[in-house]
Protein backbone atom coordinates (compact mmCIF):
# COMPACT_ATOMS: atom_id res chain seq x y z
CA UNK A 1 0.00 0.00 0.00
CA UNK A 2 2.84 2.36 0.84
CA UNK A 3 4.49 1.72 -2.56
CA UNK A 4 1.23 2.44 -4.41
CA UNK A 5 0.82 5.64 -2.43
CA UNK A 6 4.29 6.81 -3.44
CA UNK A 7 3.49 6.15 -7.09
CA UNK A 8 0.26 8.09 -6.80
CA UNK A 9 2.06 10.93 -5.11
CA UNK A 10 4.71 10.89 -7.81
CA UNK A 11 2.07 10.96 -10.55
CA UNK A 12 0.22 13.80 -8.83
CA UNK A 13 3.39 15.85 -8.40
CA UNK A 14 4.32 15.20 -12.01
CA UNK A 15 0.89 16.38 -13.12
CA UNK A 16 1.22 19.55 -11.05
CA UNK A 17 4.65 20.19 -12.58
CA UNK A 18 3.34 19.77 -16.13
CA UNK A 19 0.36 22.03 -15.41
CA UNK A 20 2.63 24.58 -13.81
CA UNK A 21 4.89 24.65 -16.86
CA UNK A 22 1.84 25.05 -19.11
CA UNK A 23 0.60 27.96 -17.02
CA UNK A 24 4.01 29.60 -17.09
CA UNK A 25 4.13 29.22 -20.85
CA UNK A 26 0.66 30.71 -21.14
CA UNK A 27 1.62 33.66 -18.94
CA UNK A 28 4.76 34.19 -21.00
CA UNK A 29 2.88 34.07 -24.29
CA UNK A 30 0.15 36.37 -22.97
CA UNK A 31 2.75 38.85 -21.70
CA UNK A 32 4.53 38.76 -25.06
CA UNK A 33 1.31 39.47 -26.96
CA UNK A 34 0.40 42.27 -24.59
CA UNK A 35 3.81 43.91 -24.93
CA UNK A 36 3.62 44.24 -28.72
CA UNK A 37 1.63 47.46 -28.51
CA UNK A 38 3.44 48.90 -25.51
CA UNK A 39 5.55 52.03 -25.66
CA UNK A 40 9.15 51.10 -26.55
CA UNK A 41 10.64 54.51 -25.62
CA UNK A 42 12.59 54.29 -22.36
CA UNK A 43 12.23 57.17 -19.91
CA UNK A 44 9.55 58.51 -22.23
CA UNK A 45 8.35 61.31 -19.94
CA UNK A 46 11.81 62.33 -18.68
CA UNK A 47 11.17 61.31 -15.09
CA UNK A 48 14.32 59.23 -14.43
CA UNK A 49 17.41 61.29 -13.62
CA UNK A 50 20.98 60.39 -12.75
CA UNK A 51 21.88 64.00 -12.12
CA UNK A 52 20.02 67.25 -11.53
CA UNK A 53 22.40 69.14 -13.85
CA UNK A 54 20.53 68.13 -16.97
CA UNK A 55 22.23 68.72 -20.32
CA UNK A 56 22.34 66.36 -23.30
CA UNK A 57 25.27 67.01 -25.60
CA UNK A 58 28.13 65.73 -27.67
CA UNK A 59 26.59 62.60 -29.09
CA UNK A 60 27.10 60.46 -25.98
CA UNK A 61 25.18 59.89 -22.78
CA UNK A 62 26.43 62.33 -20.14
CA UNK A 63 24.78 60.76 -17.11
CA UNK A 64 21.60 62.80 -16.72
CA UNK A 65 18.64 61.32 -18.58
CA UNK A 66 19.23 57.57 -18.97
CA UNK A 67 18.86 56.41 -22.60
CA UNK A 68 18.74 59.97 -24.01
CA UNK A 69 21.54 62.00 -25.59
CA UNK A 70 22.24 64.49 -28.38
CA UNK A 71 23.19 63.38 -31.92
CA UNK A 72 25.04 66.67 -32.51
CA UNK A 73 27.07 69.26 -30.61
CA UNK A 74 23.84 71.04 -29.77
CA UNK A 75 22.89 70.86 -26.09
CA UNK A 76 19.27 69.97 -25.43
CA UNK A 77 18.09 70.45 -21.86
CA UNK A 78 16.07 68.84 -19.11
CA UNK A 79 13.69 70.53 -16.68
CA UNK A 80 12.97 69.23 -13.19
CA UNK A 81 12.49 70.79 -9.78
CA UNK A 82 15.40 68.88 -8.30
CA UNK A 83 17.87 71.10 -10.14
CA UNK A 84 19.44 73.97 -8.15
CA UNK A 85 19.65 75.96 -11.40
CA UNK A 86 16.46 78.04 -11.69
CA UNK A 87 17.02 78.28 -15.46
CA UNK A 88 15.98 74.62 -15.70
CA UNK A 89 13.32 74.42 -13.00
CA UNK A 90 9.52 74.10 -13.36
CA UNK A 91 7.09 75.56 -14.07
CA UNK A 92 9.09 78.79 -14.39
CA UNK A 93 12.50 78.57 -16.06
CA UNK A 94 14.90 80.46 -18.26
CA UNK A 95 12.85 79.81 -21.40
CA UNK A 96 9.33 80.38 -20.18
CA UNK A 97 6.61 78.90 -18.02
CA UNK A 98 5.10 75.44 -18.39
CA UNK A 99 3.89 72.53 -16.28
CA UNK A 100 4.75 68.99 -17.46
CA UNK A 101 2.25 67.28 -19.71
CA UNK A 102 2.52 64.44 -17.19
CA UNK A 103 4.80 63.51 -14.31
CA UNK A 104 7.53 65.70 -12.85
CA UNK A 105 9.79 66.60 -15.74
CA UNK A 106 10.19 67.39 -19.42
CA UNK A 107 12.97 68.09 -21.91
CA UNK A 108 13.58 71.01 -24.25
CA UNK A 109 15.58 72.13 -27.23
CA UNK A 110 16.02 74.93 -29.77
CA UNK A 111 14.40 73.49 -32.89
CA UNK A 112 14.95 76.64 -34.88
CA UNK A 113 17.43 79.51 -34.84
CA UNK A 114 19.58 81.03 -37.57
CA UNK A 115 21.69 78.08 -38.82
CA UNK A 116 21.31 76.40 -35.43
CA UNK A 117 19.40 73.31 -34.28
CA UNK A 118 19.21 71.07 -31.21
CA UNK A 119 18.02 67.45 -31.23
CA UNK A 120 17.23 64.70 -28.77
CA UNK A 121 18.14 61.07 -29.42
CA UNK A 122 17.02 57.89 -27.63
CA UNK A 123 17.75 54.19 -27.99
CA UNK A 124 14.49 52.27 -28.21
CA UNK A 125 13.87 49.22 -26.05
CA UNK A 126 13.55 46.99 -29.12
CA UNK A 127 14.33 47.24 -32.82
CA UNK A 128 11.47 47.85 -35.23
CA UNK A 129 10.12 44.92 -37.24
CA UNK A 130 10.24 45.07 -41.04
CA UNK A 131 6.95 45.78 -42.82
CA UNK A 132 5.13 46.57 -39.58
CA UNK A 133 3.39 49.88 -39.09
CA UNK A 134 4.51 51.94 -36.11
CA UNK A 135 2.71 54.83 -34.45
CA UNK A 136 4.83 57.59 -32.92
CA UNK A 137 3.98 60.75 -31.03
CA UNK A 138 5.41 63.46 -28.80
CA UNK A 139 3.84 66.40 -26.97
CA UNK A 140 5.51 69.78 -27.52
CA UNK A 141 4.92 73.26 -26.12
CA UNK A 142 6.45 76.48 -27.39
CA UNK A 143 8.51 78.24 -24.72
CA UNK A 144 7.12 81.71 -23.93
CA UNK A 145 10.32 83.53 -24.78
CA UNK A 146 10.50 82.15 -28.31
CA UNK A 147 10.37 84.79 -30.99
CA UNK A 148 10.02 82.58 -34.10
CA UNK A 149 7.81 79.49 -33.67
CA UNK A 150 8.38 77.05 -36.53
CA UNK A 151 7.03 74.03 -38.34
CA UNK A 152 8.84 70.80 -39.31
CA UNK A 153 9.01 69.18 -35.88
CA UNK A 154 9.89 65.65 -36.90
CA UNK A 155 10.80 62.16 -35.73
CA UNK A 156 13.55 60.20 -37.49
CA UNK A 157 14.22 56.49 -36.95
CA UNK A 158 17.57 54.87 -37.77
CA UNK A 159 19.38 51.59 -37.16
CA UNK A 160 22.58 53.19 -35.85
CA UNK A 161 23.51 55.69 -33.17
CA UNK A 162 24.06 59.12 -34.71
CA UNK A 163 26.72 61.62 -33.79
CA UNK A 164 27.64 64.43 -36.21
CA UNK A 165 29.85 67.27 -34.89
CA UNK A 166 27.61 70.14 -35.95
CA UNK A 167 25.15 72.62 -34.51
CA UNK A 168 23.24 72.92 -37.78
CA UNK A 169 20.34 70.84 -39.05
CA UNK A 170 20.69 67.11 -39.76
CA UNK A 171 20.12 66.26 -43.41
CA UNK A 172 17.85 63.27 -42.74
CA UNK A 173 14.31 62.69 -43.98
CA UNK A 174 12.11 62.09 -40.91
CA UNK A 175 9.48 59.36 -41.17
CA UNK A 176 7.11 61.66 -39.28
CA UNK A 177 7.06 65.42 -39.81
CA UNK A 178 4.53 68.08 -38.81
CA UNK A 179 4.21 70.85 -41.39
CA UNK A 180 2.10 73.04 -39.08
CA UNK A 181 3.69 75.88 -37.14
CA UNK A 182 3.38 75.09 -33.43
CA UNK A 183 2.83 78.36 -31.57
CA UNK A 184 0.85 77.34 -28.46
CA UNK A 185 2.66 78.45 -25.30
CA UNK A 186 -0.09 77.68 -22.79
CA UNK A 187 -0.88 74.05 -23.65
CA UNK A 188 0.75 71.00 -25.21
CA UNK A 189 0.49 70.18 -28.92
CA UNK A 190 0.52 66.57 -30.08
CA UNK A 191 2.88 65.67 -32.93
CA UNK A 192 1.93 62.26 -34.27
CA UNK A 193 2.02 59.96 -37.29
CA UNK A 194 2.61 56.41 -38.43
CA UNK A 195 4.96 54.73 -40.90
CA UNK A 196 6.06 51.31 -42.12
CA UNK A 197 9.41 50.18 -40.71
CA UNK A 198 12.14 48.84 -42.99
CA UNK A 199 13.37 46.73 -40.08
CA UNK A 200 16.20 47.15 -37.58
CA UNK A 201 15.52 50.77 -36.62
CA UNK A 202 16.64 51.15 -33.00
CA UNK A 203 17.20 54.89 -32.51
CA UNK A 204 14.83 57.86 -32.56
CA UNK A 205 15.86 61.49 -33.11
CA UNK A 206 13.43 64.36 -32.47
CA UNK A 207 13.93 67.84 -33.90
CA UNK A 208 13.78 70.00 -37.03
CA UNK A 209 15.57 68.30 -39.93
CA UNK A 210 15.09 71.10 -42.45
CA UNK A 211 17.21 74.10 -43.39
CA UNK A 212 16.27 77.69 -42.60
CA UNK A 213 14.99 78.24 -46.15
CA UNK A 214 12.66 75.23 -45.89
CA UNK A 215 11.32 76.09 -42.43
CA UNK A 216 8.30 78.35 -41.97
CA UNK A 217 8.09 80.66 -38.95
CA UNK A 218 5.84 83.23 -37.31
CA UNK A 219 6.90 86.32 -35.38
CA UNK A 220 5.95 86.58 -31.71
CA UNK A 221 6.98 88.83 -28.85
CA UNK A 222 9.93 87.03 -27.29
CA UNK A 223 13.60 87.58 -26.57
CA UNK A 224 14.93 84.24 -27.86
CA UNK A 225 15.65 84.68 -31.60
CA UNK A 226 14.22 81.32 -32.61
CA UNK A 227 11.90 78.52 -31.52
CA UNK A 228 12.54 76.69 -28.26
CA UNK A 229 10.19 73.79 -27.49
CA UNK A 230 9.49 71.77 -24.37
CA UNK A 231 8.94 68.02 -24.98
CA UNK A 232 7.13 65.38 -22.95
CA UNK A 233 5.54 61.92 -23.23
CA UNK A 234 7.28 60.41 -26.26
CA UNK A 235 5.53 57.28 -27.52
CA UNK A 236 6.44 54.65 -30.13
CA UNK A 237 4.53 51.40 -30.48
CA UNK A 238 3.66 48.87 -33.15
CA UNK A 239 0.14 49.70 -34.30
CA UNK A 240 -0.19 46.89 -36.84
CA UNK A 241 1.33 43.94 -34.98
CA UNK A 242 -0.92 40.92 -34.68
CA UNK A 243 -0.46 37.98 -32.36
CA UNK A 244 2.37 36.57 -34.49
CA UNK A 245 4.24 39.86 -34.80
CA UNK A 246 3.83 39.87 -38.59
CA UNK A 247 1.27 40.78 -41.22
CA UNK A 248 -0.81 38.27 -43.12
CA UNK A 249 0.01 37.72 -46.78
CA UNK A 250 -2.63 37.74 -49.46
CA UNK A 251 -5.00 39.99 -51.33
CA UNK A 252 -7.99 41.36 -49.46
CA UNK A 253 -11.42 42.00 -50.89
CA UNK A 254 -11.46 45.40 -49.24
CA UNK A 255 -9.49 48.43 -50.42
CA UNK A 256 -8.35 51.34 -48.28
CA UNK A 257 -9.90 53.83 -50.70
CA UNK A 258 -13.32 52.22 -50.12
CA UNK A 259 -13.33 53.00 -46.38
CA UNK A 260 -14.93 56.27 -45.30
CA UNK A 261 -14.77 57.53 -41.72
CA UNK A 262 -17.11 60.39 -40.98
CA UNK A 263 -17.26 62.86 -39.53
CA UNK A 264 -13.55 63.33 -39.00
CA UNK A 265 -12.93 65.10 -36.65
CA UNK A 266 -15.86 63.65 -34.71
CA UNK A 267 -17.64 64.58 -31.49
CA UNK A 268 -19.98 61.83 -30.25
CA UNK A 269 -20.81 59.48 -33.13
CA UNK A 270 -18.42 57.94 -35.65
CA UNK A 271 -19.66 56.23 -38.82
CA UNK A 272 -17.52 53.74 -40.72
CA UNK A 273 -18.77 53.16 -44.26
CA UNK A 274 -17.31 50.35 -46.37
CA UNK A 275 -19.15 51.59 -49.48
CA UNK A 276 -20.88 48.27 -50.15
CA UNK A 277 -17.63 46.37 -50.46
CA UNK A 278 -17.91 42.61 -50.91
CA UNK A 279 -16.02 41.96 -47.67
CA UNK A 280 -18.35 41.76 -44.69
CA UNK A 281 -16.35 39.60 -42.28
CA UNK A 282 -14.02 42.16 -40.75
CA UNK A 283 -12.69 42.67 -37.24
CA UNK A 284 -12.82 46.35 -36.24
CA UNK A 285 -10.57 47.61 -33.45
CA UNK A 286 -10.11 51.15 -32.11
CA UNK A 287 -6.96 52.00 -30.17
CA UNK A 288 -5.54 55.19 -28.68
CA UNK A 289 -2.05 56.59 -29.17
CA UNK A 290 -0.73 54.34 -26.40
CA UNK A 291 -1.91 51.25 -28.23
CA UNK A 292 -4.68 50.53 -25.71
CA UNK A 293 -7.74 48.83 -27.23
CA UNK A 294 -10.93 50.80 -26.61
CA UNK A 295 -13.36 49.02 -28.92
CA UNK A 296 -13.54 45.71 -30.79
CA UNK A 297 -16.33 44.24 -32.87
CA UNK A 298 -17.10 42.14 -35.92
CA UNK A 299 -18.49 44.03 -38.92
CA UNK A 300 -21.42 42.30 -40.57
CA UNK A 301 -22.73 45.17 -42.67
CA UNK A 302 -21.30 47.89 -44.88
CA UNK A 303 -21.95 50.64 -42.34
CA UNK A 304 -21.10 50.76 -38.62
CA UNK A 305 -22.08 53.50 -36.15
CA UNK A 306 -19.95 53.79 -32.99
CA UNK A 307 -20.57 55.91 -29.90
CA UNK A 308 -17.31 57.70 -29.01
CA UNK A 309 -18.80 60.29 -26.67
CA UNK A 310 -16.87 58.90 -23.70
CA UNK A 311 -13.50 59.09 -25.46
CA UNK A 312 -11.17 61.94 -24.40
CA UNK A 313 -10.21 64.44 -27.08
CA UNK A 314 -7.27 63.24 -29.15
CA UNK A 315 -6.13 61.01 -32.00
CA UNK A 316 -7.29 57.41 -32.39
CA UNK A 317 -6.55 54.56 -34.79
CA UNK A 318 -9.01 52.23 -36.47
CA UNK A 319 -7.82 48.81 -37.58
CA UNK A 320 -9.89 46.76 -40.05
CA UNK A 321 -8.64 43.21 -40.39
CA UNK A 322 -9.79 40.22 -42.41
CA UNK A 323 -8.15 36.82 -42.66
CA UNK A 324 -5.64 38.12 -45.20
CA UNK A 325 -4.50 41.60 -44.21
CA UNK A 326 -5.01 44.66 -42.04
CA UNK A 327 -5.87 48.24 -43.00
CA UNK A 328 -5.34 51.17 -40.60
CA UNK A 329 -7.05 54.55 -40.47
CA UNK A 330 -6.98 57.37 -37.94
CA UNK A 331 -9.55 59.87 -36.69
CA UNK A 332 -9.63 62.81 -34.29
CA UNK A 333 -12.07 63.13 -31.38
CA UNK A 334 -12.79 66.79 -30.61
Amino acid sequence: MKNRLNKAEAFFLSLIWRLGRSCLCFVFIFSSLKSESQNIVPNASFEILDSCNITLSGGIYYGNYPSWNSPTDGTADGFNNCTPNLSFSMPSNGFGFQYPHSGNGYAGGAFYAMNFREFLQVRLDTSLIANQQYCASVYVSLANRSQLPCNNIGMYFSSALTYIPTTSYLNFVPQINDTNIVSDTSGWTLIYGHFTATGGERYLIIGNFYSDSLTDTLHMNGNFPGAYYFLDDVNVHCCSCDSTGSLHDGISEIKESEINICPNPANNILTIDLNNTKEKNLQLVITNLLGQMLYASKISSSKSVIDISAYPSGVYFISLKDEKERINKKFVKE
